[in-house]
């Protein structure tokens, strides 16, 4: 039988536990442009919409994921700093590479993944299981939790139209305008909750919903517009935030119906509600590979 380790604070919490595999820094950094994914429209209203072969690219230049890649990925986990709602991955080889819309070059992440024994140096702490696979190696920044944090639920009541003015009460609507003109404009929907003044965050969710956008500003003119909108959250100073961003290649339509401004939801799920996990930032390597 190997033996087993277990550490824990002062205070009597757990450190860590060598029968338990920990998750350790993969790679840290900030996001840079990996592709665009135009909107899709409707090539005539009065074709259906189910029909995949009815939809055409946006002449617009769509909306950018930002994100990064790394090799040889087991089970990673990404806690980000600055706005991005992930909106998928690929996989190429050996390379994962996740893709954020709604962020930018500012938005920096830290990625974590099972610990592993291909990191050079000495001295160090290295345990494994009865599988002997590795539980746990001092030479890799470990992942320490320090909050879960709850998305919101949306507000009491609806508009004249029946829909939400917000996806989180107490959030706010936020108009990102592009600086070129043929770029479609992001409406955002951002809740703030505060933790430690002071104190930098980094956030984790491990899951997110999607919803339906009303609105007349985030495509020229005053035309209103449907398009879809997912979930992310993030750190930040002093807190984290949860958001929903317009979805890339989302398909767009033009409804001939009236909307509140500047934007209103409908189809946002409530029977269950992401937890944002939390860490800080303080103490770990940046920029880390």
């Amino acid at each position: 039988m190997v033996a087993r380790l277990i550490v824990n604070k002062e205070t009597g919490e757990l450190l860590f536990d060598t029968s338990k595999i920990c998750y350790g820094l993969v790679k840290s950094g900030s996001m840079s442009e990996i592709e665009t994914w135009p909107r899709k429209y409707l090539r005539s209203a009065q074709l259906d919409p189910n029909n995949g072969a009815n939809w055409i690219d946006s002449n617009r230049f769509g909306d950018t994921m930002f994100g990064f890649t790394i090799s040889n990925a087991i089970s990673p986990i990404v806690f980000i700093v600055g706005k991005g709602c992930l909106n998928g991955t690929s996989r190429s080889g050996n390379n994962m590479t996740f893709m954020y819309a709604g962020g930018d070059v500012s938005t920096r992440f830290y990625c974590f993944d099972l610990m592993a024994d291909n990191i050079p140096g000495r001295p160090y702490l290295k345990t494994w299981n009865e599988d002997r696979q590795i539980t746990f190696n001092s030479l890799q920044p470990p992942l320490n939790i320090v909050n879960a944090v709850q998305a919101p639920d949306p507000p009491a009541g609806n508009d004249q139209y029946g829909r939400k003015l917000l996806t989180y009460d107490g959030g706010r609507i936020e108009r990102i305008r592009y600086q070129t003109a043929s770029q479609d404009a992001q409406m955002h929907c951002v809740v703030d909750v505060g933790l430690d003044a002071g104190v930098e965050y980094a956030v984790f969710l491990p899951f997110s919903r999607s919803a339906a956008l009303w609105n007349t500003q985030t495509i020229s003119g005053s035309m209103l517009s449907l398009c879809t909108v997912s979930e992310g959250a993030y750190g930040r100073v002093g807190g984290i935030s949860f958001m929903f961003a317009n979805s890339g290649g989302s398909p767009v339509s033009y409804p001939a119906m009236n909307a509140s401004v500047p934007a209103s939801f409908t189809a946002i799920p409530t029977d269950r509600l992401p937890v944002a996990l939390v860490i800080k930032t303080a103490g770990l390597p940046f920029p880390y590979n």
